[in-house]
């Protein structure tokens, strides 16, 4: 009896973690409505984040390729509704030139991620966020949200909230075709 206690304890108390970590963020970044900035700025910020073997993928080790950078969590669902489209760009424009990292938001890390990816079927590369490249891409107010980088490591777009897949499409297009 005493063990079962225990247990209904340990349930209590992880589904109250998670419940608290799942509001702090929403709080934090919350799913947003659309919102875009197609003027070129400045260079993307720098970054090495882990990714879910622990390796550390570098975006300085991504230059000369147009990249997508897309902050998601698994509890977002606009985020997982973006997955498919996403992927699917990947397959077609990778060989071409275009790499994708999503960057996950989610405090779990690869024990959750992990049967998120297989389920979803992703083979793009995904990397652990940090609350420093949360601040260096500006804060991200709101996810799903998209960087767009040139061949020049530059951020050429931002996207915030889902977008249908053309959107994706035309802008990585019209960055493939320059040769920078």
């Amino acid at each position: 009896m005493n063990a079962m206690k225990h247990k209904v304890e340990n349930i209590h108390s992880m589904t109250k973690r998670f419940l608290v970590s799942t509001f702090l963020l929403l709080l934090i970044w919350g799913c947003t409505s659309q919102a875009d900035n197609d003027e070129p700025s400045d260079r993307a910020p720098q970054f090495a984040l882990k990714d879910l073997t622990g390796h550390t993928l570098r975006l300085k080790d991504l230059k000369g390729k147009v990249v997508l950078l897309n902050f998601f969590a698994t509890w977002c669902a606009p985020c997982r509704q973006e997955i498919p489209d996403l992927e699917r760009l990947y397959k077609r424009f990778n060989d071409q030139g275009l790499e994708i990292v999503g960057i996950s938001l989610d405090m779990e890390g690869a024990p959750l991620l992990n049967p998120f990816v297989q389920h979803y079927g992703i083979t793009y590369p995904i990397v652990l966020g940090t609350r420093e490249v949360v601040v260096d891409y500006g804060g991200i107010r709101g996810i799903p949200t998209s960087f767009l980088i040139d061949r020049d490591g530059r951020v050429a777009k931002h996207f915030e909230g889902f977008r249908p897949v053309h959107v994706f499409e035309q802008s990585v297009l019209e960055l493939l075709g320059k040769k920078g």
